[in-house]
């Protein structure tokens, strides 16, 4: 059995396997999330059902008596109740998350003039949480939206409560079955790292150990350093902590990017600098790197560090090279590194996965 490390409580439960009635295929195929340069750094994989050819009209001649009965039937209905302006309907279709005055018939009706079905591309499934990507169809146009739903009781119901923190839904944001006009590629994770994440009694899991259960993944691209032998990584923490140690100000602020200088100014990222870089840096004896994650922005250093008489807590830096020297940066301005490395229960799982190092 793979060991689970709890994280969070959230709103979703286990569910079964999906029938194929539906004209989908599932697939659990790796994606790349950031490349650098031209190789992948981040990856990620979710449970993804792609349907071939299907629409509304294919949900219709297969009959659905109740539309809670499976996904296609609800959204199918979603769609019906919107073109009818039926806003005493959709509620019916909604779990407590629904908010009536969210919700204008006349607007709806007005957004999907002309649209006479919908199409279905792809789903995914983590707990008993689905997204459905569709596309509002037309004769001459397609509009691309997706609909949150959520077993309860063997019943499907659209939702407006989407934990936006579950690596499922950040790691899915990313997916080409849930970007627009991205083209699939083939990635090859076996020479990154996994982490794995379950939905499972109201709790988001993660592990290093392939699950026997619906997951989302995520694959990172470590560079792991052997502290034998010297590297200009291991000697730029060295000089860090060597300067955080010093007193000397001056000094510090000279293994800053200077372009991260006037960012001093904002107390966000003062504060980060004084209350994490130099109280680590400068309080702890025992610091430890790691690995590394090679951005085109930079290199993200993963770190141990603790005091003789106490156990080992681990962080993370980012320091960027000019002329051939490494510099201390406060910022990452990408979406996908940002979104991916400082999600909580991404950064809880990586943080665990170093301490057994």
């Amino acid at each position: 059995m793979p060991k689970y490390f709890f994280t969070a409580l959230i709103l979703l439960i286990t569910t079964g396997l999906y029938s194929q009635g539906d004209n989908s295929t599932y697939f659990h195929k790796p994606f790349a999330i950031y490349k650098s340069p031209g190789q992948v750094i981040i990856a990620g994989a979710l449970n993804n059902y792609v349907y071939l050819d299907y629409f509304g009209k294919d949900v219709q001649k297969e009959g659905c008596a109740d539309p809670h009965s499976k996904p296609e039937c609800l959204v199918y209905q979603l769609f019906k109740d919107m073109k009818n302006k039926d806003v005493a309907g959709l509620s019916q279709l909604y779990d407590s998350s629904f908010v009536q005055k969210d919700f204008d018939g006349n607007r709806m009706a007005d957004k999907l003039k002309g649209y006479t079905d919908i199409k279905f591309l792809s789903k995914f499934r983590s707990g008993d949480f689905t997204v459905v990507r569709y596309n509002f169809i037309s004769a001459q146009h397609q509009y691309p939206y997706f609909a949150a739903l959520k077993r309860t009781a063997n019943k499907y119901f659209l939702t407006a409560d989407i934990n936006l923190s579950d690596p499922f839904t950040v790691i899915g944001s990313f997916s080409p079955y849930n970007l627009f006009n991205k083209t699939e590629e083939s990635v090859n994770t076996g020479n990154l790292t996994a982490f794995y994440f379950v939905n499972k009694e109201n709790k988001i899991l993660f592990t290093n150990d392939l699950p026997n259960e619906d997951y989302s993944a995520l694959y990172l691209g470590f560079e792991f350093y052997n502290h034998n032998n010297l590297s200009t990584e291991l000697d730029f923490i060295r000089q860090l902590q060597s300067a955080a140690h010093s007193g000397d100000s001056a000094k510090m602020k000279s293994m800053l990017s200077a372009e991260d200088l006037p960012l001093l100014k904002d107390p966000y990222y003062s504060n980060y600098y004084d209350f994490e870089i130099l109280k680590i840096f400068g309080n702890y004896s025992q610091i430890s790197l790691l690995a590394g994650l090679a951005t085109n922005e930079g290199k993200v250093l993963y770190f141990k560090y603790s005091d003789s008489a106490q156990s080992s807590n681990i962080a993370s830096i980012l320091i960027k090279q000019s002329n051939g020297r490494n510099y201390l940066s406060l910022r990452c301005t990408n979406r996908a590194i940002t979104s991916i490395l400082q999600n909580v229960y991404i950064r809880e799982a990586i943080y665990d996965y170093f301490k057994s190092k």
